[in-house]
């Protein structure tokens, strides 16, 4: 008997080891990807992009952008009125009555003197694959600025490199977040789900597969 639970133990052991191997071998293949063009303030972007990405983060209860958010849209803001960008993606889910997160991101951005028609809003993005896919497969965009921090930014990079999409990155870490050691240990497990998605399954958007939609 005593045998037996050595021997349990020690398959345990060893499948705890494979297991923590793949998670690092995954992220560290994720994070291999690397992109030239990353760049941390607005004034070096080069001129006049048509179309800015803003990738989701949540909303607060009171339906404000939560700090991470109201960072991407305050740069996104800033570029906009540098003319360095043209129209503005806003993305995520309205699936529940109550959070309609593309909704409060376009007020934000009204408020902020953006033109309604310069804002184009998707409520199908449910993660940050499923944003640059459709960004590419519905609104017919093969090269963009996309915003985000850059805790976030190297799993974009992957996905965008997946998906042969040619992107100028701009960080915009304006602030130090509170809960960001989270953020950094939930990005080990979103990169793995990335890769999943990107390189094994290959995913396709849920919804509106056959919708195109022209950014003028």
């Amino acid at each position: 008997m005593l045998e037996l639970v050595k021997k349990i133990i020690k398959v345990k052991l060893y499948l705890i080891a494979l297991i923590i191997l793949l998670i690092a071998w995954v992220n560290l293949y994720v994070l291999s990807f690397s992109a030239s063009n990353i760049y941390s303030s607005v004034e070096n972007i080069p001129e006049w992009n048509n179309v800015w990405l803003i990738l989701w983060a949540s909303i607060k209860p009171n339906k404000e952008p939560s700090d991470i958010l109201k960072d991407r849209l305050n740069v996104a803001i800033e570029a906009y009125n540098a003319w360095k960008i043209q129209n503005i993606i806003v993305s995520w889910d309205n699936s529940q009555v109550n959070y309609n997160e593309p909704q409060a991101m376009e007020n934000y951005l009204v408020e902020a003197g953006v033109k309604k028609e310069n804002i184009y809003k998707d409520y199908a993005w449910f993660d940050t694959y499923d944003s640059i896919y459709r960004a590419r497969e519905i609104f017919w965009i093969d090269n963009l600025v996309i915003f985000t921090q850059e805790f976030h930014l190297k799993r974009a990079v992957y996905i965008a490199s997946r998906l042969w999409i040619d992107a100028i990155w701009v960080k915009t870490d304006l602030h130090k977040y509170v809960a960001i050691n989270y953020y950094e240990l939930r990005e080990i497990f979103s990169r793995i789900k990335a890769f999943v998605e990107a390189d094994i399954l290959k995913v396709e958007t849920k919804y509106n597969k056959d919708v195109k939609i022209e950014i003028k």
